[in-house]
């Protein structure tokens, strides 16, 4: 049966607080990106979004997931956390070559790779028993279709936000709106929403069984 599971918090759109929408970017746009913020360099404890990814890795290690594929890895600072957590077997990617140099000195354990999720065959060529997807769909037009390639009994988990940013194509003023766009493609879903701060900026964690 498909459930919601509801937060204490709710959710706002808070535009004028957080820009505006527009568009798909470039690979070209995050590797500029990349170069211009130091915090993609810095140790996973110091990122802003540590305190979603503490729940990630916490429910990785309570599934005990052992095997994870991470669609749009960035530069690695969340790999480098569920290589702590214990897992072993990981293949991130991402369509950034400058986040991916990263992301393999900051995890050299790990295997990555240079891929765009709509081209790659990593979907049908690597094990996995997990798909992370952090604050990825919500910049792809095509995110259902991601979601498509994924193999079907794949436990999923995996973020989006609830206010606009540059690089989004869509963002979600609810649980139940997040629900509406994704449960088609489970399973089962359960939706929880995290207030990373007092005005109301909200990630929403997807948790599921890929259909």
């Amino acid at each position: 049966m498909l459930k919601v599971l509801r937060n204490k918090f709710t959710s706002s759109n808070k535009k004028s607080r957080y820009g505006k929408s527009d568009g798909e970017k470039s690979a070209d746009w995050y590797d500029e990106s990349f170069e211009r913020a130091d915090h993609w360099k810095s140790h996973y404890t110091e990122s802003k979004y540590y305190f979603i990814w503490t729940v990630i890795c916490d429910r990785l290690v309570r599934q005990k997931k052992q095997s994870v594929l991470e669609v749009g890895c960035g530069p690695g600072q969340l790999a480098s956390f569920i290589a702590d957590k214990g897992i072993k077997h990981y293949h991130g990617f991402d369509f950034s070559p400058k986040r991916i140099e990263q992301a393999e000195k900051v995890t050299p354990q790990f295997n990555f790779s240079v891929e765009d999720a709509f081209k790659t065959d990593l979907f049908t060529t690597v094990e996995y028993d997990c798909v992370v997807c952090t604050e990825f769909l919500e910049h792809v037009e095509g995110d259902l279709e991601v979601l498509d390639r994924i193999r079907s009994g794949t436990y999923f988990i995996g973020t989006v936000p609830n206010f606009p940013y540059t690089s989004h194509v869509r963002h979600f003023n609810s649980v139940e709106e997040v629900y509406e766009r994704y449960k088609d493609k489970f399973e089962n879903l359960t939706v929880d929403a995290f207030n990373k701060n007092k005005q109301g900026k909200v990630f929403y964690i997807l948790d599921g069984i890929i259909k």
